[in-house]
């Protein structure tokens, strides 16, 4: 350890750094709201941004970035890491498949096919986006960490046993072996 650094002590650059990512990403995902905001209140017709079909696609999306994001990590780590218990796993996925991504794209549907405006499906796009918006930054956040988190190095014995070592046969015909 170089002179002056203490192990305890975090580096001016680490913290959750995770959550700088996902939130950079998420403010990214919000600058179209604002401008359709901005467009609905140019026109006098702000009440009707909770019509537009682009809440439920944002749902949707975000919900499966959020899935992509976690799985992304399960992928990188050990295949046999003794914390990972795949059955929940495969669990959570099914949940949130079926209780947040394919109502999403139903209320989508919904909105898209509809003829006037239905306050339900209005406040179902809002809480489903909310719904997507929190998922994203939970499994974004977990998936990010755990990404930027540096994994332990594996300690090995540089103990040598020279009589038993399995030298390569073309080491021991150049030899003389």
């Amino acid at each position: 350890m170089p002179a002056g650094e203490s192990k305890g002590l975090a580096k001016p650059h680490e913290g959750p750094i995770g959550l700088y990512v996902v939130a950079a990403e998420l403010a990214f995902l919000l600058a179209p709201f604002v401008v359709i905001a901005f467009a609905y209140l140019y026109k006098g017709d702000l009440r009707n941004v909770l019509y537009t079909p682009y809440w439920s696609l944002a749902s949707s999306i975000l919900i499966g970035q959020a899935l992509i994001r976690f799985i992304a990590r399960l992928l990188q780590s050990d295949a046999h890491d003794p914390t990972i218990s795949w059955e929940r796993v495969t669990l959570i996925f099914s949940v949130l498949i079926v209780l947040g991504l394919v109502p999403s794209l139903v209320v989508l549907l919904l909105v898209l096919i509809s003829t006037q405006p239905s306050a339900y499906l209005g406040i179902a796009q809002m809480i489903l986006f909310v719904v997507g918006f929190c998922l994203y930054l939970a499994f974004g956040w977990t998936g990010q960490e755990m990404i930027s988190a540096p994994r332990p190095a594996e300690e090995f014995s540089a103990e040598l046993d020279i009589a038993s070592a399995n030298v390569p046969i073309s080491y021991k015909k150049a030899s003389g072996e």
